[in-house]
């Protein structure tokens, strides 16, 4: 491993405060579900929980991904070896897990009598491209889109440096990311004039959850990690200031404009081409404080630490395994459990599953990663 790999892999307790955050949200976001509940606030709240997680995922990932090569980026020549050897690290990173947990999803999707219709789909992250395919391991959506955005950037950044040598590396990284995230408020612009999307649901499947509308959430992260690059100390004096702003951003799009009745039917514009973006730039702001929040002596800190550590193992197993196969169990043998104890088996196998897949299979893939 070289020194910008070692120095990138330096834990930020800010940011395993964020991870944990983030799959907390998603964990709490099916409950709901779980417990049979009708309250119409546990409901919303949920649903909130679960796209607030989803997409800080997506903007802390940026971030992350964006560092990597934006340090490969002006260290180097940055050749389209570059481009494979990033790609191989990302690789070994996400699609081990992926693959192992597809095959067990396969199993139950069998099992359980579950749509798998569009199966190989899933090996090549089709599933959710342009069209919404997905019939069993619904939370894979994400993970095509991320997929998807980390084949685009280095390529995208590579053909920029390619032709357009005039600019600094400095100002061809940030003119590409620019340009990646216009193209992706302008696809969302023309599947508005071309498509009928007139109520949340339809809106969840047929935009939300589509890879070539959704990628621009991901180069806001590697956004911010252009300015932590570049900006440190402007960063790093506004942090707090950001955040505040974030958290004004965050009240006025999802209490706010609620309140005042905004929707899909009154305001197209803004739930069908904007919507993420001011979602994204919510979590963009927010960020920053966390960056610099270096360690953490907390009596907390080893719990955020195991939390951050297994999240990606928890994201991948607790819905479409934990949820769908306890719930098959409950309503097949008819158990009537207490909520508090249903909630405590839900984390309890969630976590302790993770434990397992992030011990004997993601981390000794990991340290392989790291010899070869």
């Amino acid at each position: 491993m070289n020194a910008l790999e070692k120095q990138n892999t330096t834990r930020i307790f800010g940011l395993d405060v964020i991870r944990a955050l983030a799959i907390l949200l998603v964990l709490f976001s099916h409950v709901y579900y779980l417990i049979d509940s009708s309250n119409p606030l546990v409901i919303s709240l949920s649903g909130l929980s679960g796209f607030a997680g989803v997409e800080l995922f997506f903007v802390l990932s940026g971030y992350l991904i964006g560092s990597i090569l934006l340090r490969q980026f002006v260290a180097d020549d940055f050749s389209l070896r570059s481009v494979f050897v990033f790609l191989k690290r990302r690789w070994f990173r996400t699609l081990p897990n992926y693959y192992l947990i597809l095959l067990v999803n396969l199993g139950i999707a069998f099992l359980l009598g579950y749509s798998s219709q569009y199966w190989y789909n899933y090996f090549y992250f089709f599933q959710n491209f342009k069209t919404y395919s997905i019939g069993f391991f619904s939370e894979s959506w994400s993970l095509s889109v991320e997929e998807w955005t980390y084949i685009l950037l280095p390529f995208s950044l590579f053909f920029a440096l390619k032709f357009g040598n005039q600019l600094s590396k400095k100002w061809s990284f940030f003119y590409t990311i620019l340009l990646l995230i216009f193209l992706a408020h302008v696809l969302r612009y023309f599947n508005m004039k071309n498509s009928e999307i007139t109520s949340m649901e339809i809106w969840n499947t047929n935009l939300k959850s589509i890879v070539i509308y959704r990628f621009d959430t991901i180069l806001y992260g590697v956004l911010l990690a252009w300015l932590h690059h570049f900006h440190s100390h402007f960063l790093d004096k506004y942090k707090v200031y950001f955040l505040i702003l974030a958290a004004h951003l965050f009240v006025l799009q999802f209490v706010i404009l609620n309140v005042l009745g905004v929707d899909i039917i009154s305001c197209p514009v803004y739930f069908l081409v904007f919507y993420f973006t001011l979602s994204s730039m919510i979590f963009f702001l927010a960020l920053p404080y966390f960056i610099f929040w270096k360690t953490s002596q907390s009596v907390f800190s080893t719990s955020v630490s195991f939390v951050s550590k297994t999240s990606y193992a928890v994201y991948l197993i607790h819905y479409s395994i934990v949820v769908v196969v306890f719930k098959y169990v409950l309503q097949k043998f008819e158990l009537q459990l207490p909520t508090s104890l249903i909630l405590f088996i839900y984390f309890g196998i969630t976590f302790s599953l993770s434990y397992v897949l992030y011990r004997i299979f993601e981390k000794p893939i990991m340290n392989l990663r790291d010899r070869i």
